[in-house]
């Protein structure tokens, strides 16, 4: 599998998904429920896989985040259902992100779940941070 595959994946998903296949293919970002996931080829060795990757919440993480937030997202990388299965990760500009990689070879009913999910999560996220999550004095 190939680039060539990541990009007929694309195509399938979004007939599955009812979007046009062409912008898709072109903007490779999906937007569910107001988060906007970035979509991207990876060459895993085992023939391709979709990898996507959205913000969790608008803002970044404050320069000095509660003691016990950062411990907690690494935790909760390693618990399959806090993150479904996807990981957390850090930008150098402080946004927390969520990431998930797909294989190729998977119905584009189960990408399309997995993206679902992946939005439904990062929402879940932003909102336990905004509840105060990590923080000993509680909810901001």
């Amino acid at each position: 599998m190939s680039e060539a595959r990541y990009h007929t994946a694309l195509a399938d998903l979004a007939v599955h998904i009812g979007v046009d296949a062409a912008a898709l293919t072109a903007r490779q970002e999906l937007i569910i429920d107001g988060a906007a996931i970035a979509l991207a080829y990876v060459d895993d060795g085992l023939g391709g896989a979709m990898q996507g990757a959205c913000r969790v919440g608008a803002q970044p993480l404050p320069a000095e985040p509660p003691a016990g937030l950062l411990p907690l997202l690494l935790q909760a990388n390693t618990l399959g259902p806090a993150t479904r299965g996807a990981t957390l990760g850090l930008q150098r500009s402080g946004h927390l992100v969520l990431a998930n990689r797909q294989p190729l070879d998977q119905p584009s009913e189960r990408l399309a779940q997995a993206w679902r999910d992946l939005a439904e999560v990062a929402a879940g996220w932003a909102a336990a941070i905004d509840q105060g999550l990590g923080d000993s004095a509680g909810p901001r």
